[in-house]
């Protein structure tokens, strides 16, 4: 019977995209929520000279077309989510000789193609469940609020994806649980900084209230005449980066007013600290976005007597810096 407890998302790269593979790792704490729907009938109106409208129906083409929730992210989660989303085939490299502190790095290229991964998703519970391949991912958001009662403050992720088709089938079985560390905005801290090659180097400190981390990745599924219904390939267009801040309504906060009202960029990060791997280095997510504000408002909002800033950077190519925005990632997984 279909049983919620055994309800599970869980997922394989692609060797060869479009290409269903058996499920490697489960995706711990994904929302659960309905199978996505593949195709849309249309009910044809024919006149047929009865009381009506319709005598067939015809679902033209296959698209799934939703998103995938992690309320209470993990480190170990990211490299899958930014792989299928900016840079594909990233080698992680070892930081500390046998400590297995991987580092990623997915600073997507501006002039060239990023060719990133794709996932067979399996989905599904005891009753219902199958797989949608050549999954990828259209944007990538991560966020965060800072609880003002030691209460919880975990950092979501959520991506909307598209895929081909969802196909019934009996989800892989025997998979281990995966290592989850998980991340909290209350190690988040906010940088600034006048020119990208010192990006994440100034904090901004005792200001960081809440934020989030838009990313469009530019990639698309494109349709072209064939023997399939599902798209026959994919395509990446234009990144795009947005970043929103609510912050303490403090000096550092009134730069930020004054480079709005002065119109001027510079390089944004966010940066989220984890546990030391071993004696290595830490897991670490950090996010880089040239940009200038698009607005910002103060007194946007009152806490316990003090005044919040609202702030929204809209990223920017950077002339300089060749650069939009970037990601970096520390785990104790070189897989994704």
């Amino acid at each position: 019977m279909a049983t919620r407890a055994f309800s599970k998302v869980q997922y394989g790269k692609e060797v060869t995209k479009g290409t269903a593979v058996a499920a490697a790792k489960i995706l711990a704490g994904a929302e659960i929520k309905g199978i996505p729907i593949d195709r849309k009938p249309v009910f044809i109106e024919d006149a047929l000279g009865v009381r009506a409208a319709s005598a067939r129906a015809k679902a033209y083409e296959l698209l799934v077309e939703d998103t995938l929730t992690l309320p209470a992210c993990y480190f170990q989660a990211l490299p899958m989510i930014f792989s299928c989303g900016l840079k594909g085939n990233v080698t992680a490299s070892e930081t500390t000789a046998g400590q297995a502190d991987y580092a990623w790095a997915f600073t997507p290229s501006m002039t060239a193609t990023n060719t990133p991964d794709s996932l067979t998703l399996e989905l599904g519970d005891d009753e219902v469940s199958g797989e949608i391949e050549h999954v990828m991912f259209k944007s990538i958001k991560i966020s965060g609020e800072i609880a003002q009662d030691g209460g919880d403050s975990p950092v979501a992720v959520e991506v909307a994806y598209f895929g081909r088709q969802f196909t019934k089938s009996t989800m892989t079985g025997a998979l281990s649980l995966p290592t989850m560390t998980t991340m909290s905005a209350k190690l988040a801290r906010v940088y600034k900084d006048a020119a990208w090659a010192n990006k994440g180097t100034t904090e901004l400190a005792s200001i960081l209230r809440g934020f989030e981390f838009e990313i469009l990745t530019g990639l698309h599924p494109k349709f072209m005449g064939s023997a399939d219904r599902f798209f026959s390939t994919y395509g990446e267009s234009i990144i795009g980066g947005m970043l929103t801040l609510t912050l303490e309504g403090n000096a550092d906060a009134e730069t930020i007013f004054d480079a709005y009202q002065a119109e001027t960029a510079a390089a944004y990060a966010i940066k989220i600290a984890g546990p030391q791997i071993g004696t290595g280095t830490a897991h670490a997510l950090n996010l880089y976005l040239w940009g200038q504000p698009e607005s910002v408002i103060p007194l946007n909002a009152e806490s316990n007597g003090n005044n919040l800033t609202a702030v929204v950077i809209h990223g920017l190519y950077g002339t300089t810096g060749a650069q939009i925005l970037g990601v970096d990632v520390t785990t104790n997984s070189n897989a994704i």
